[in-house]
């Protein structure tokens, strides 16, 4: 298989980022991660150490596995004229840029579904498998082995469009022609997300304590105390990090994303404080945040405006 006919076919099926790794284990990926779960910083995300030979090895979840196609998607939809608009109230809830638009599990499984299909059709069959934050794979450790980002100090993949990125991965048993560097950058002397973090959350360069992270308390579907965060006003994730950070000073505005964005974002102040379950369906159905549940979004709601 050709490198750059499966990049090609890859912007075609929309992503704006595509890199190819051979399949192998990334040992030095898997003792850094086995480091920051044996200081805990995981928090009650369990399922963190389950399966850890899995994220860093391709092989054990797709047998034959030759290559790790990684395709990443800009999600950014902040123009500069929005970045520096004050609007009143733009702050009482504040909800991360990831969940204003339809829900990236759904679409870019969809991308890469259509990625797989078209490779097919070009190369003939062969077996693949696709995970996006849905199986035993690290998506951000295959992101830097395939050259389409480097980790920031926030522990998310700084890219050559910034940090505002949903990452993909499709795995298949075919060579591929040529594959991708590692990318070797870094963030060199910025510390800008460090500084910026509310909670102190980044307790070192590229090490995140999820008990502290506010991304972590708000993006779980099992969390019921939003008390000691609600003061940062984030009620689903948080972008403060990202917001900072020099590389996304210039990011481009994906227009895609902007189609997607959903209907709650220009109101969410007046749909959050009278939420209803009819209100809940009607402009929370189609993004990450209707994993939380009715209930589960009222609640927080509550403790915010406690």
């Amino acid at each position: 298989m050709l490198s750059y006919s499966i990049k090609q076919i890859a912007r075609d099926c929309g992503f704006d980022l595509c890199g190819i790794a051979k399949a192998e284990s990334l040992l030095l990926a898997k003792e850094r991660f086995k480091k920051a779960l044996a200081q805990k910083f995981h928090a009650k995300k369990e399922y963190l150490e389950r399966d850890i030979d899995k994220r860093f090895n391709p092989k054990l979840l797709l047998e034959q596995c030759r290559s790790v196609i990684v395709c990443g998607f800009n999600y950014n939809v902040k123009g500069e004229k929005e970045k520096c608009r004050k609007e009143k109230g733009e702050d009482h809830f504040k909800i991360s840029q990831h969940a204003q638009i339809r829900d990236y599990h759904i679409f870019m499984k969809e991308k890469l579904e259509t990625l797989a299909q078209k490779l097919q059709e070009e190369y003939g069959g062969f077996h693949y498998k696709i995970a996006v934050d849905s199986s035993h794979i690290s998506e951000k450790a295959w992101a830097v082995q395939a050259g389409i980002g480097y980790y920031g100090k926030n522990g998310i993949i700084q890219t050559t469009l910034g940090s505002f990125v949903f990452l993909g991965v499709l795995l298949i048993d075919k060579e591929v022609d040529g594959y991708d560097k590692p990318n070797t950058k870094s963030c060199g002397n910025c510390n800008k997300c460090i500084a910026a973090c509310p909670t102190k959350a980044i307790v070192m360069p590229y090490y995140i304590d999820c008990n502290q992270c506010i991304t972590h308390h708000t993006s779980n579907r099992k969390e019921t105390d939003f008390t000691s965060i609600a003061k940062y006003g984030w009620i689903n994730a948080c972008d403060e990090c990202q917001n900072v950070c020099p590389n996304n000073a210039h990011a481009p505005v994906n227009e895609e994303a902007v189609t997607m964005r959903a209907l709650f974002v220009d109101h969410k102040n007046e749909i959050l404080e009278t939420l209803t379950p009819e209100l809940f369906e009607q402009y929370f159905k189609d993004t990450v945040i209707y994993q939380l549940k009715y209930d589960g979004l009222k609640n927080r709601v509550g403790d915010f405006t406690a």
